[in-house]
């Protein structure tokens, strides 16, 4: 399977990473997709991972024209985008893995004719049973995909005249179009919610705690500094909620061991960053407190652990490969892949898990503390780094509802019947 459009993170000396989708066969970066990249996201200052993520969506859509001999800039010339068979064709490619999607174009490089999409095939591709992204990987790049059409739109008709027989024609396919992927848009929210895994419970808590003891023989990672990093890892995860990003970004200098504090901070286009995907914060910097405890294992791991290699000794960066080097996000996603490989029974951790899992803990103390409901939106959204306005940590005061509801419920049940071990 060849691979025709791959997405390449050049690092420059200032340390800004700017993404492009390169053609494999020239090396030479799409100039359409390029432009899109730096005028729509690069010029608001979106992150080199947004950027990233736009041209995957857009790699998928030029996987599309290829497999259907679309020649976009020619039908735009003739006031033409897409037909109406072709969006559906477009969603359900949308909606396929990377390898899955390459395969299908090279098993069929030379369609001809427009794409239809029948109820017959609908159902042959549904007994098939193709593995599928989550709906809102594929609605992200249906997004995508919908505003660089619009934009490729729009490029075309500030480049014809007013009366260009083509320019209505365009004008009117771009809102249809747009449209038309807009109500293709898989609505997601909202569904199979009480399947949803969102946080660790406590008794999954507890296994997990004894697995990644440094001492304990169920402990699946080999050699003493990746117990001793690992074990840390997942308590920083637990116990300050924060993502990938922010816990791969925390310097040694960030600490500060007097106060018992760490600073959270982003650092985008870092030039003392030797990692090409580099970590970064998502959300605001903030200050947080840490534990006694968690301060003396930190501070273990930085002076009897890290510093046994030479290699560390060259950067800031806290958490470190087994070598020296900065841990990457590849590697920190190697660590749990390890992990749900020798304890299945743990049902598939993740790092943004932990995040869940932190606020879940949250709750219940801000029920133990008789928290006012307010209070805790703000304290929640100060932890996660959310704006007190943007209404995100209510998303997370989901499983605690529940468990409350299911209280509640089971109390009205009780009262409503009469036990069966009475006498009648």
């Amino acid at each position: 399977m060849a691979e025709r459009y791959t997405v390449r993170n050049p690092v420059f000396e200032s340390g800004e990473r700017f993404p492009m989708l390169v053609n494999v066969c020239t090396g030479v970066p799409l100039f359409e997709p390029t432009v899109f990249a730096l005028t729509e996201f690069r010029a608001r200052n979106r992150a080199s991972a947004t950027i990233e993520q736009v041209l995957r969506a857009l790699k998928v859509f030029l996987l599309f024209c290829d497999m259907y001999q679309i020649d976009l800039t020619e039908r735009m010339l003739d006031g033409r985008l897409l037909e109406l068979g072709e969006l559906d064709a477009l969603v359900q490619l949308c909606r396929l893995p990377m390898p899955d999607i390459e395969a299908q174009v090279d098993a069929s490089p030379n369609v001809a004719g427009p794409a239809v999409v029948s109820l017959e095939n609908y159902r042959a591709r549904a007994n098939k049973a193709i593995p599928e992204v989550a709906g809102d990987t594929a609605g992200v790049r249906i997004r995508y995909i919908r505003q660089f059409v619009g934009w490729l739109a729009d490029r075309c008709v500030l480049s014809l005249s007013a009366r260009h027989p083509s320019r209505a024609a365009l004008l009117s396919a771009r809102e249809i179009v747009t449209s038309g992927l807009t109500a293709r848009v898989p609505d997601d929210k909202g569904r199979n919610r009480a399947r949803g895994r969102r946080a660790l419970d406590e008794a999954a808590q507890e296994r997990l705690w004894q697995i990644v003891d440094v001492n304990s023989p169920e402990n699946p990672w080999e050699g003493r500094h990746a117990r001793v990093r690992n074990e840390l890892i997942v308590r920083w995860f637990m116990g300050l909620g924060v993502r990938r990003g922010e816990l791969l970004g925390v310097k040694v200098r960030d600490m500060n061991f007097r106060a018992n504090e760490v600073f959270i901070a982003r650092r985008a286009d870092d030039p003392n960053d030797p990692r090409v995907h580099q970590p970064n914060a998502k959300t605001a910097d903030r200050l947080l407190a840490i534990s006694a405890d968690l301060a003396q294992r930190t501070r273990h791991y930085i002076f009897e652990e890290r510093r046994r290699f030479p290699a560390a000794r060259k950067h800031e960066f806290l958490f470190v490969a087994n070598g020296g080097a900065p841990l990457s996000l590849r590697g920190l996603n190697k660590i749990f892949d390890v992990l749900n490989a020798r304890h299945p029974d743990l049902l598939g951790l993740f790092p943004h898990l932990f995040r869940h899992t932190n606020n879940y803990n949250f709750s219940k103390v801000a029920d133990e503390q008789g928290m006012d409901p307010e209070v805790e939106k703000k304290a929640r959204s100060h932890i996660m780094g959310w704006s007190e306005t943007s209404g995100t940590a209510e998303t997370y005061t989901r499983r605690e509802i529940e468990r409350k509801a299911r209280e509640a419920s089971l109390q009205l049940q009780n009262k409503m019947v009469k036990p069966l071990n009475d006498s009648e």
